[in-house]
């Protein structure tokens, strides 16, 4: 696959808009993301656009993976979280072992995979060469179209008072099953269903450290793809993908309701945007997104350098990353509340950006609770907590 730009990886984005747009009421019908709208993503090849070039892949910054999301979620909130989330896994991929990367990419260049960092009842245990899992997971964002999942497994610590060893877990879709639980109210073209593993057996290769990961971006692949791309921790990456739909999707709700200031009138038949009041909300709305769209590039600057990130850098992130999803949620409940009451009609398009933004901005990522105390323990220096320290 020939090389592409940023800005070439832009305007494939931009092309599937008018095809993802017709589709947003099906996915919300289907509970999860059409088909088309899959076969679109990886026939523009932007799936590949974080992949490492041995494999077919452009090897962008992380930038274009929020420019891409970004756009995609504008027109469809649920389609562009999914949409990122592939950009995203590719990446992750890359840390993996090479033999890991060859089960995956050897077979299908374009494979998707899902991911689950939620696992409500496991077990994991240690066997000869390599891990028995069983149990759920829950929260797995398109699973329904994906080949492959990556899994979060914790395994009781070999010596007395170690810690557990936290690993990722890489399974194929006839190791697993898809669990039919994502009834919800928002959020539903996701398909962020459960699924379940019985006594399945992952080799060693397709497992590695996930503190190591976490701490200091290190992780087998790292040494074969060896650019900054890929020596970021991944809690200073993950929240890119999500934190981009949720402002694509924040900023679709604003432009949406934007065009219906200009053009609605008020059952008295005067017109809404000659409202002093509805002039205001549109200044303060659109200012708090230039500030979370600012604060959030600023952060992506950082991880476009070779230079190691560290605890406190990691953590600022984070906050960062949380106190974006934060101004979103704020803008896009003005909106709402400055909408009249005809935006709660099914039909009405803004009821679904509220609804995929109130339930994205709930996301375990953007808790600024748990970010807060972390980001504010470190600022004031004191030690953060033991489960924090490793995993954050």
């Amino acid at each position: 696959m020939s090389t592409i730009t940023h800005d070439e990886a832009v305007a494939r984005a931009l092309s599937m808009i008018p095809r993802i747009q017709s589709r947003a009421q099906l996915s919300e019908e289907l509970r999860r993301q059409p088909q088309e709208n899959i076969d679109d993503f990886i026939a523009s090849g932007l799936i590949r656009a974080l992949m490492p070039k041995r494999w077919g892949g452009y090897e962008l910054g992380v930038e274009t993976m929020y420019k891409t999301t970004f756009e995609i979620a504008k027109a469809d909130p649920s389609a562009g979280w999914c949409f990122g989330l592939l950009v995203l896994h590719s990446w992750m991929l890359a840390y993996y072992p090479e033999q890991a990367q060859q089960d995956v990419w050897g077979e299908n260049p374009d494979a998707c995979i899902a991911s689950s960092f939620g696992s409500p009842q496991s077990q994991v245990t240690r066997v000869e060469g390599g891990f028995r899992a069983s149990g759920i997971w829950g929260f797995s964002s398109g699973i329904d179209h994906s080949d492959w999942a990556m899994l979060f497994g914790s395994v009781p610590a070999q010596e007395e008072g170690a810690p557990p060893y936290a690993m990722m877990m890489l399974v194929p879709k006839k190791d697993y099953t898809i669990l039919d639980t994502w009834h919800t109210v928002a959020q539903r073209g996701t398909g962020s269903k459960n699924l379940q593993l019985n006594d399945v057996f992952v080799p060693e290769h397709r497992t590695f450290d996930m503190v190591a990961w976490c701490q200091r971006g290190v992780g087998p692949g790292n040494l074969i793809n060896d650019l900054p791309l890929y020596k970021n921790p991944l809690y200073a990456v993950i929240p890119v993908s999500l934190t981009a739909a949720l402002l694509g999707a924040s900023v679709g709700a604003y432009e949406l309701w934007r065009e219906g200031i200009r053009t609605k009138s008020s059952v008295r038949q005067a017109k809404i945007a000659d409202f002093t009041h509805q002039q205001i909300r549109v200044a303060e709305v659109s200012a708090t997104l230039d500030a979370a769209i600012a604060l959030f590039e600023k952060s992506l600057t950082r991880l476009s350098t070779d230079t190691p990130i560290d605890t406190y850098e990691r953590l600022r992130l984070r906050r960062n990353y949380g106190f974006t999803a934060k101004l979103c949620r704020e803008a896009v409940k003005t909106i709402v509340d400055y909408s009249g009451a005809s935006s709660m009609y099914e039909t009405h398009p803004l009821q679904r950006y509220w609804r995929d933004v109130q339930a994205s901005s709930m996301h375990i990522t953007f808790n600024m609770d748990h970010l807060g105390e972390m980001f504010g323990k470190i600022e004031l220096g004191i030690s953060l907590s033991p489960k924090d320290s490793l995993l954050s």
